[in-house]
């Protein structure tokens, strides 16, 4: 027995999911994870229920924003080509999201069930695996590093959410890149 073909998305709910993303974002970033959902509806331009059909809580909302930025910074990055270097933008542009995602930082450490962020950091070791491996042939950074280790850089470069406003943040995302790739030297160069 097959199963039926799944209903093909309507355009205005493609429109309606986009738009409610980017409130969100927008709202987010200005007014932290607590911002009223209603307010970002109303930047969207659609209902409540519009926003509660898309997604069912906050927790769900902000994730997707994330997803969503996670994503965009994958085909950016594929489009660097396959410059060594490339895995350097990589890890600048992730650091700048950071910062301006600022305000989804608790989303992340409070998610309840840690499931939630699998898809998240699937993509972002997707994004930086090429990068990596590139940039390991090319002796630019050590061998030793795996995929996996892009879930742990990504976690330090967290640090960018700490701090009162974007310049305090901006700050400690610079010192912790600093850091980050010192570390990040093959082995045997001068640190």
């Amino acid at each position: 027995m097959s199963r039926p073909a799944p209903k093909p998305v309507r355009k205005d709910a493609v429109h309606n999911r986009a738009a409610l993303l980017e409130a969100a974002r927008a709202v987010f970033a200005d007014q932290g994870l607590d911002a009223p959902l209603d307010l970002i509806a109303e930047k969207a331009r659609v209902g409540r229920g519009t926003l509660y059909r898309h997604f069912a809580d906050r927790t769900e909302l902000a994730l997707a924003v994330l997803e969503a930025d996670v994503a965009d910074l994958g085909r950016r990055t594929a489009e660097q080509g396959d410059d060594p270097s490339v895995f350097f933008w990589f890890l600048d542009r992730l650091a700048e999201d950071m910062v301006r995602n600022a305000g989804l930082a608790g989303v992340v450490r409070n998610v309840r069930s840690p499931d939630a962020l699998t898809p998240l950091r699937q993509s972002l070791m997707e994004a930086g695996a090429a990068p990596l491996a590139r940039a390991q042939a090319a002796g630019l950074v050590r061998e030793d590093l795996r995929p996996m280790d892009i879930r742990l850089i990504a976690t330090l470069l967290g640090a960018g959410f700490q701090g009162a406003d974007a310049a305090e943040r901006q700050a400690v995302s610079l010192r912790t890149r600093a850091i980050i790739l010192d570390g990040l030297k093959p082995r045997g160069e001068p640190r």
